[in-house]
């Protein structure tokens, strides 16, 4: 009897000390099926952060923008001087310019270097000077304190704002991911998101305007405009994409 317990004593201690473990392949096969998910999800959740933080600073830039321009306006100053056609910086852009933080004005080579780098809106071209909007043409364009652009231009009888909420050196640089593009018409006092630009092309023959039916549109998938998403301001206000209904405008980024 005392040896059955005794047998049964060190069996119970064997089975005890046992540990149980993953052989090397089961931890390799582990490896990869983790290595695979990853590899399937890591590029959604990357292009969502990305996403998310262009909303998020567009959001802000609007939000600081929009209501500088009704502190100007509350002091009565008019939108557009009507002695000039052009003016690259009117007493009401200097107004707006001041109420900002400002971190520095933009020197000429970094708007040049900065005008040949960024990209329209399907980042497969270059995005050329829009026409009325004359981007970082203004005489005082500067960086704000948050680190975003700010460009205003009075032209085409209105006056112009843009904005890039990323700034000069953070991406994407193109037009309706970060470049927006607002407007003041002539005799209003309302910022508006431009609903309209032109594209001035200039060849042999001299400049004109690029208005074919395939440039048209400003804010889409399939344009070819040099300046295509110029006018994405008002879709990514309202959060809508402009060609797929079941979309948030920042899911449909090209």
């Amino acid at each position: 009897m005392i040896n059955i317990m005794n047998n049964l004593t060190n069996l119970n201690q064997r089975q005890f000390c046992e540990k149980k473990a993953f052989t090397l392949a089961e931890v390799l096969i582990t490896l990869g099926i983790i290595g695979v998910v990853a590899a399937m999800t890591l590029p959604s959740l990357i292009q969502k952060k990305e996403q998310k933080d262009l909303e998020v600073a567009f959001k802000k830039s609007y939000s600081n923008l929009h209501n500088v321009f009704n502190l100007v306006i509350a002091e009565g100053l008019p939108v557009f001087d009507s002695s000039q056609l052009v003016n690259y910086n009117s007493e009401f852009a200097q107004a707006v310019y001041s109420k900002y933080k400002h971190l520095k004005l933009i020197s000429d080579k970094e708007k040049y270097d900065y005008i040949n780098k960024a990209k329209n809106f399907n980042k497969n071209k270059p995005m050329r000077a829009p026409q009325c909007s004359q981007y970082m043409g203004a005489k005082n364009a500067f960086i704000t304190s948050d680190g975003s652009i700010l460009s205003i231009v009075q032209n085409c009888g209105g006056l112009w704002f843009t904005i890039d909420t990323n700034g000069l050196y953070k991406g994407p640089n193109a037009l309706g991911h970060d470049i927006f593009i607002f407007v003041s018409r002539r005799d209003t006092t309302k910022l508006i998101p431009a609903d309209s630009e032109s594209e001035m092309v200039c060849d042999e023959s001299g400049c004109h305007y690029n208005d074919t039916e395939e440039n048209e549109d400003k804010c889409s998938n399939t344009s070819t405009s040099d300046i295509n998403g110029a006018t994405c301001a008002l879709y990514a206000l309202q959060n809508r994409c402009p060609w797929d209904s079941t979309k948030t405008y920042w899911e449909c980024l090209p």
